[in-house]
């Protein structure tokens, strides 16, 4: 017998059926049919899980605050207490730790005097870290000192000179993790001490809980569940020890509760099986009016266009679309010999972008059989003469940029002069560069941007020794390889266009990364370098930049008169010193910046090394598009020829700190 042909719709049903609604049916048949013993079963394994998964997260809650405490007990400036060292750490250990609900800090002498103590300000702080301080209750481990709201006190020996340190933090997470929401509201959880005192949970005391239960529970050897009887009454119940401390989880639940639980369960799953057939029905009709209605125009317009004949009714899309597809394919192939593009020696293969220096393309060297990226420049009308002076001054920094072999910059495999414009050979980065990802996520945490910028500033730094200033540091120019590479590409190019200007006292650069000795007619040297890195690591950080204005004259105003807001108010939890690092980039007078790209570079990479950062591109970054989502913003952003001295201090469309009012 043969079997039916499904067309698309019909597969699709199926596959949704298969997914969505077989698995469903399933369980629910099973539920369905289950008898008590089962439905108890099922109920017992969920307070195991709920004891055990709650026993964790306090085993976790209980690890962070002591290894906070043994750290800074380790710390040989508690060595002497009362020392500026010691109290300074107290302080700053304090404010960094009161995300975590810590209230204060102690230490005390060998004989369990206090000497010194820290704690916070509020009102609520004080009364419990002095409750706390006088809770009777060991001088080490963890020690339940309030119950409304919960405090803890944690004790650890000190590392250097004897006595303890002492941290009191607020327990409100402990009270969260005995209300789970799987047990529902008519179980009980209660995290309690091996000696029998409740510290968290729905029970003020554990006289509610089955003693055989509290027995096996309380000795802290394993985890367990069972069903218990507590007079009359059997309860379903379940217990876990706490690793690395002196408490027990304990939960219980009475067994009327479960089977009306079951019950409930039992009538959802008949519920959420009508509903899934309901869904699979909508899912079938909206995939025929969004999927299969287009498709099927979609290949009646391929099959007449390459003159295959109509589709037969009946028949599947997936091959009526393989078909057209190979047609297409093989009319491709007979004309390719056409379509072929050379550059010099090179293929073209396809675009990848162009602005106002000129076009890049992705090609192939087919001497080498290697990829390359083609940077076409734009020389416009130049006298011969100049236009040799111009192609030297290229060649002379290629041929340095092709000595470096820097693996952050963007290695030139050659030059050649054609009628239309120079074009350069340069190796194919496979990624996308930075200003793609930026508009892309709009900015990057810091953790991104250290290593990033040290990778950048590390390319900077080798050409600026071989005597190359790249004069157009931007996003655009950085390349992010899916590899994790970072390259910075197009050195020397805004120069030789700047050289190939018609007009004097013309800079060629992009407004908002070009410096203020720049604009002012005073050259850009690797000074005005390092001024761009700091307007690329400001847009990275703040996801704007730091110098706006409607227009290019008002940003090139701006970067001379106005200052940047701070990025400490655009940018939350921004480490100090990257903070420090790109303002003194960003200043107006070029001596106070870093000494060097190299400098600039080894204090990122310190950065980096002291918190263990590295540059990811994750396949989500590399999946960005390769066109700019809004092209219409990004022209303000491309390079182009300006003239400082039409700037003017003048009135400012800012608020006259790089502002929009």
């Amino acid at each position: 017998m043969r079997l039916p042909r499904f067309g698309l719709l019909g597969r699709i049903a199926l596959a949704l059926a298969a997914v969505g609604l077989l698995p469903l049916a399933f369980a629910s048949l099973r539920l369905l049919q289950g008898n008590q013993e089962a439905l108890f079963e099922q109920v017992l394994r969920t307070h195991s899980v709920a004891a055990t998964t709650a026993a964790d997260r306090v085993a976790s809650f209980l690890a962070t605050r002591e290894s906070l405490a043994r750290g800074a007990a380790a710390s040989p400036a508690l060595a002497d207490p009362r020392s500026p060292a010691a109290q300074q750490l107290l302080a700053g250990s304090l404010q960094s730790w009161a995300d975590l609900g810590v209230l204060g800090l102690a230490v005390l002498d060998p004989q369990g005097e206090e000497v010194v103590r820290a704690q916070l300000r509020g009102a609520d702080a004080r009364p419990a870290v002095a409750a706390a301080m006088r809770a009777p209750g060991r001088l080490t481990g963890a020690v339940v000192t309030g119950r409304n709201p919960l405090i803890l006190r944690l004790a650890t020996p000190l590392v250097a000179g004897g006595g303890t340190f002492v941290l009191i933090c607020r327990g409100a997470p402990l009270d969260d993790i005995a209300r789970p929401e799987e047990l529902g509201d008519q179980a009980d959880l209660v995290i309690a001490e091996r000696g029998g005192g409740v510290v968290a949970g729905s029970l003020p005391s554990l006289a509610g809980m089955p003693r055989e239960m509290l027995a096996l529970g309380l000795s802290g050897r394993m985890d367990g569940a069972g069903r218990f009887q507590s007079g009359r009454e059997t309860i379903l119940g379940a217990y876990a020890p706490v690793p690395g401390s002196g408490w027990v989880v304990l939960s219980r639940q009475p067994a009327r509760v479960a089977e009306a639980v079951a019950a409930r369960m039992r009538k959802e799953a008949a519920l959420a099986l009508g509903l899934s057939g309901l869904l699979i029905a909508g899912l079938s009709t909206g995939a025929w009016l969004t999927v299969v209605k287009p498709i099927r125009r979609l290949v009646d317009a391929q099959q007449s266009l390459v003159g295959i004949g109509r589709r037969k009714a009946g028949g599947s899309e997936i091959e009526d679309l393989r078909r057209t597809f190979d047609a297409l394919k093989q009319s491709l192939s007979e004309r390719q010999a056409l379509d072929d593009v050379f550059l010099g020696r090179y293929q073209v293969v396809g675009s990848l972008g162009s602005g106002a220096m000129g076009s890049v393309f992705r090609g192939w060297d087919p001497r080498l059989q290697r990829p390359v990226a083609l940077k076409t420049i734009h020389l416009g009308e130049v006298m011969p003469e100049k236009r040799k002076v111009l192609l030297d001054t290229l060649l002379r920094e290629a041929v340095a940029l092709a000595r470096l072999s820097h693996p952050h910059v963007v290695p030139v495999y050659d030059l050649e002069d054609a009628p239309e414009g120079a074009f350069i050979a340069m190796e194919y980065v496979d990624g996308l560069n930075l200003e793609r990802l930026l508009w892309r996520r709009g900015r990057m945490a810091p953790e991104e941007v250290v290593p990033l910028g040290a990778a950048i500033a590390r390319g900077l730094a080798a050409a600026h020794n071989e005597g190359i200033v790249h004069r157009d540091v931007k996003p655009a120019n950085v390349l992010l390889g899916k590899n994790g590479a970072i390259k910075v590409t197009d050195f020397g190019i805004a120069g030789f266009l700047a050289g190939a200007s018609q007009e004097e006292y013309t800079v060629f650069g992009t407004p908002g990364y070009l410096p203020p000795e720049t604009l002012l007619g005073q050259g850009h040297g690797k000074a005005g370098d390092l001024f761009a890195l700091g307007v690329l690591l400001y847009r990275c950080l703040a996801g704007v930049m730091p110098f706006t204005g409607d227009g290019p004259e008002d940003v090139l105003r701006v970067t001379l008169f106005g200052n940047p807001k701070p990025l400490a108010e655009r940018v939350s939890r921004l480490p100090v010193e990257l903070d420090i690092l790109v303002r003194s980039l960003l200043d107006r007078d070029p001596a106070k910046r870093p000494d060097s790209a190299a400098a600039v570079a080894a204090e990122l990479e310190r950065m980096a090394a002291a918190q263990s950062l590295e540059w990811k591109l994750s396949a989500e970054d590399a999946a960005a598009p390769t066109a700019l989502p809004r092209p219409e913003v990004t022209v303000a952003l491309e390079a182009r020829w300006v003239s400082p001295k039409a700037l003017t201090p003048g009135p400012s469309p800012t608020s006259g700190r790089g502002e929009r009012i």
